[in-house]
């Protein structure tokens, strides 16, 4: 979530569905329909200011979503394409992640929460300096089972499954929070150094990845022994935020929202392999694996496809206007559908559903 005060804007729609922008500017309506087929738009409830991440669980065909400015965590049915259920009792929504293989969804609550300090192994730290809070959602009785600390201002949100713990990206606290998810209790606060974007938990080096967005680097955390390990810079980037990393391969992908770059990065070296152009003011990152396709989504309601078949050398496919604040995207890999939540269509939220068209 980049940004604190959003500005309503209402839905400017062609005849054929879609104005026409793209790179931050201009593109024809031709570009849209070679890149993608528009499935349908589908009711997430009244509008609102804004929307923002989005988790699937595939198997349960589930999509959650952050419907931020309603303070209501979002249930969608992507294989009926109907709303399940719309959480309420949250005064803001940022950050959600389902974890299937615990049945629950973390859900990041600005405002919000406890300001506790308490004793672990690491020593005496002040666990949360704000009035944020983690909600901790029952996937099969969609009940809040938990609500703990979540520091300033919770964003982004990952999983470590080796270790159990949930980390949670305190953007204006400038820390790390992680969750001990057997205890469902508030463990540590790691302290990277400034603003914290996304962040994300890489299997093949076992360790989690913040872009620092105030100082323009990657932060590297080891999650088992709860430690900084690596600051290391991005050259080329100005305020990374946005951070996807490619299954099986240790390369990350981090969007710079300030001068609308996508860099690769090898993770396990920090080395940044490959930067190019993105549109205008990227934001949410996802990765079909099985289509080998990357899409950034942009504040400015671009959204951006790359092929990622060649992993540090993404190719553009092309830049094409979705919708306002069409900031957040996430992908079905078992039917390729992109999913985009509008905050406010004519009064209306919805959940914009594209299909990639066969090249």
């Amino acid at each position: 979530m980049k940004r604190l005060i959003p500005v309503l804007m209402a839905v400017a729609l062609t005849a054929g569905g879609f104005a026409a922008v793209a790179r931050g500017e201009t593109s024809s309506r031709a570009s849209f329909a070679r890149l993608f087929t528009h499935v349908g738009d589908f009711s997430i409830g009244a509008g609102t200011s804004r929307v923002d991440y989005q988790s699937l669980d595939a198997a349960a065909h589930r999509l959650y979503i952050a419907k931020m400015g309603a303070g209501q965590l979002v249930v969608f049915d992507i294989e009926r394409n109907s709303l399940v259920a719309a959480l309420d009792g949250f005064p803001k929504l940022t950050g959600v992640l389902a974890v299937p293989a615990l049945h629950r969804v973390y859900a990041s609550v600005p405002g919000a929460g406890l300001v506790p300090s308490v004793s672990i192994a690491l020593g005496m730290i002040g666990l949360s300096s704000g009035r944020g809070a983690v909600a901790v959602v029952d996937t099969r009785t969609l009940k809040e089972i938990a609500k703990l600390p979540g520091g300033v201002f919770p964003d982004g949100i990952a999983y470590d499954p080796p270790d159990r713990r949930i980390f949670v990206s305190d953007e204006l606290g400038s820390a790390i929070l992680v969750i001990d998810v057997d205890r469902n209790r508030l463990i540590a606060r790691i302290a990277p150094g400034g603003e914290v974007g996304n962040v994300q938990y890489d299997p093949i080096t076992a360790k989690i990845y913040a872009p620092i967005q105030s100082r323009n680097v990657l932060a590297t955390i080891d999650p088992a022994n709860l430690r900084l390990v690596a600051r290391r810079p991005l050259p080329g980037c100005a305020h990374p935020h946005g951070l996807a990393t490619a299954p099986g391969t240790a390369v990350g992908y981090i969007a710079c929202d300030h001068n609308d770059r996508l860099l690769t990065v090898d993770l396990a070296t920090g080395k940044v392999v490959d930067r190019q152009p993105v549109a205008h003011d990227p934001d949410v990152l996802a990765i079909d694996p099985n289509a080998r396709r990357l899409y950034v989504a942009a504040e400015s309601g671009n959204l951006s496809t790359f092929d990622i078949a060649s992993i540090t050398a993404p190719r553009l496919i092309g830049d094409v206007f979705v919708g306002h604040d069409a900031h957040s995207v996430a992908v079905d890999p078992a039917s390729h559908r992109l999913y985009l939540p509008l905050a406010d269509a004519n009064g209306k939220a919805v959940l914009r559903v594209l299909v990639p068209v066969a090249e």
